[in-house]
């Protein structure tokens, strides 16, 4: 299915239903609650075994939550929300539109296949997660780590990812270019590594080396 045909699947009911569950669980004001799962969705699960959430419209931000098991792609958010401090593990986010959001905390083995990260804020910790074909152009990380990622095909044009750690992570035919990644430290195999372009790379060290 396409991202229009997920999309249309949802009726008003049903969207309304999972944002009001939404509403009732995240957030800090709702942290004093003894239950706070993610809502089940109305369409099961899909053939991965996640709760099937692909294609619907979120009102409200995710945050505070531990989600777990959770497809989310295609899934689109309006203004003012996002992914916030929070835990995700197992997670998909593939060709969602977060431009300008916050996407902050854990995420373990979650997928990011296309989605849109422009202007995204980035942090704090991503382990085995996958970013293939992302737009992450113009976005913004301070002191993040990303352990075991793949970085094949995305656009960090402009990104600003400084003081990161990228350890173990891939960077087949991905595009850096008039952005900065000053302080920041790679771990890896020197032929996984990108070409940086004109990329600031102030005080960067590659393998404990300071970058030449």
């Amino acid at each position: 299915m396409s991202a229009k045909q997920w999309i249309a699947r949802w009726d008003t009911e049903q969207t309304t239903e999972v944002n009001q569950a939404v509403a009732a669980v995240t957030g800090k004001h709702n942290m004093h609650k003894k239950e706070r799962r993610f809502p089940s969705s109305p369409f099961g699960f899909t053939d991965a075994g996640q709760e099937d959430f692909r294609g619907v419209t979120l009102s409200e931000i995710i945050q505070y939550l531990d989600v777990q098991h959770v497809d989310l792609s295609f899934a689109k958010f309006m203004d003012g929300t996002g992914l916030n401090s929070s835990r995700f593990t197992h997670c998909r986010f593939d060709g969602m539109k977060l431009g300008g959001s916050f996407v902050t905390r854990h995420f373990n083995h979650c997928s990011f296949r296309k989605t849109n990260l422009k202007n995204a804020r980035i942090g704090e910790r991503f382990e085995d997660c996958d970013f293939t074909g992302a737009n992450l152009s113009h976005a913004i990380a301070r002191d993040a780590a990303f352990v075991r990622c793949n970085f094949s095909n995305v656009n960090f044009r402009g990104a600003h990812l400084m003081y990161c750690l990228f350890e173990e992570c891939s960077f087949n035919e991905a595009i850096f270019h008039n952005g900065s990644l000053s302080g920041s430290r790679f771990v890896s195999e020197t032929a996984a590594l990108p070409v940086w372009d004109n990329t600031i790379m102030e005080h960067v060290k590659i393998n404990g080396k300071p970058f030449a």
